[in-house]
């Protein structure tokens, strides 16, 4: 029974969302004002990278300066043509790597974004390489107000074999100490099952993280989409085991449970899975995901992003969310906080409600929260949210018109020094025999 239930429950969601297909097509770029929002989030995609890892899925391409600068020039264009206005409640800056860029750059973008709109809370991903204590002075001066590291892990042959750079404990604790000196907060990723990866070696890597004491360490098992290369090194039970022994070593340094993966000290948290479960956002960058009521929306890859915002146009993939799989979205999210909130859950279909009497009757609740024994579940269920959500660019069985796509890419001029495509993360490792380690 304690295997059968998550296993009914990854079956459920993985149903509801394999369900969503998308249509490409020319977008007003108002046709999604932020007037019919009670609040909203922003999301900025940053793609570049200088080294592809292999167990990323994001879309990202060859870091380039030229291109780099038109990507720039580009955002600022699309943050006006958004139309947005008012408050927006966070501003998460991910990619790819967002620290290639300069500090000055993300300064700039930032400040196109306050010339119609209020910022709350920004937080940034980067690459601990690129820290450096002027750059976080930058933009910390700007309003980032908290960071996020993949450090992944410290393990040497680990790294080796995803083709990821390591960042030495003194490079990490160096890069959290400025940062808590300016008044920015730090969280820090690690992952469990990577290729290679040992039970003992993560709870090494938890201990020396924990030393040097970041204000949150999330702790992400290895997730299977489409375009991730590298094969796990470890089943998901054995995954779920170590993030709860992380968690017995947490406690005894001062952290508490945010939710099923989050690990943190303060209470200025740095996580958009949560907020972009449920959350209305607009994505902005190319490649980024927009929710806003029951539409969907994914904007193309760079060459397509910067044609177009050219002549002020807008194509994007397009799509209407069922009731059904918001309902399962938000759900989810409960789940992964450990806690759903009464009013919201109230407001479900009756076959949810059904769920959580289930999991009552079965011990992996206890009214509106989630009981140890239940946190299996929740790994199992938000792992399967994350593998089941339609990627469209990676995915062409997700695209209804998926032919008048490709049709768009090769029709159009790439905008790159060398006018040949940015090389992407599927080009380069499109043959499994020639990836390096």
């Amino acid at each position: 029974m304690y295997y059968l239930i998550p296993a009914i429950a990854k079956y459920m969601l993985s149903r509801s969302f394999s369900k969503i297909s998308f249509t490409f097509k020319p977008l007003s770029w108002q046709e999604l004002g932020v007037e019919e929002l009670k609040g909203f989030g922003l999301y900025l995609h940053v793609p570049f990278c200088r080294m592809f890892c292999l167990y990323c899925p994001f879309y990202k391409v060859r870091f380039d300066e030229i291109l780099k600068r038109k990507y720039v020039d580009s955002v600022k264009r699309e943050v006006k043509l958004r139309g947005l206005r008012g408050n927006a409640r966070w501003l998460y800056i991910g990619g790819g790597t967002p620290n290639l860029l300069k500090a000055e750059e993300i300064c700039d973008i930032l400040t196109r974004f306050r010339e119609f709109i209020e910022l709350k809370d920004v937080g940034m991903e980067g690459n601990p390489f690129e820290f450096t204590l002027e750059y976080l002075e930058k933009i910390g001066d700007v309003g980032v107000t908290k960071i996020s590291m993949g450090v992944e892990t410290f393990q040497s042959d680990t790294l080796k074999a995803v083709r990821r750079a390591r960042a030495n404990e003194q490079l990490v604790e160096r890069v959290v100490d400025g940062a808590q000196k300016l008044g920015i907060s730090v969280n820090v990723d690690l992952m469990v099952g990577l290729p290679g990866q040992s039970f003992e070696g993560c709870l090494r890597d938890v201990e020396i993280l924990a030393n040097i004491s970041p204000d949150q360490i999330t702790i992400y098992p290895y997730i299977l989409i489409p375009g991730v290369i590298a094969e796990p090194g470890m089943n998901s039970k054995t995954m779920f085991k170590i993030i709860e022994s992380v968690w017995e070593i947490l406690k005894e340094y001062g952290y508490r449970r945010d939710s099923v993966w989050v690990f943190a000290k303060g209470h200025r948290i740095y996580d958009s899975a949560k907020d972009e479960l449920v959350s209305d956002y607009f994505g902005l960058g190319p490649a980024a995901f927009s929710l806003c009521g029951n539409i969907q929306t994914v904007n193309p890859p760079i060459e397509l992003y910067l044609y177009t915002l050219q002549d002020d146009k807008r194509l994007a993939f397009y799509t209407e969310l069922d009731k059904s799989a918001k309902s399962w979205r938000t759900f989810a999210y409960g789940l992964y906080r450990l806690q759903l909130d009464p009013p919201i859950f109230s407001k479900l279909p009756l076959n949810i409600k059904m769920v959580l009497q289930i999991l009552r009757m079965t011990g992996y609740a206890k009214g509106f929260n989630v009981t140890d024994k239940g946190r299996y579940l929740v790994h199992e269920i938000i792992k399967t949210v994350v593998e089941t959500l339609p990627y469209p660019i990676n995915n062409p069985k997700s695209v209804k018109n998926y032919s008048e796509y490709e049709e768009y890419l090769k029709n159009i001029k790439v905008l790159t020094n060398h006018n040949e495509p940015p090389t992407s993360y599927a080009d380069e490792f499109s043959d499994i025999s020639k990836v390096p380690v």
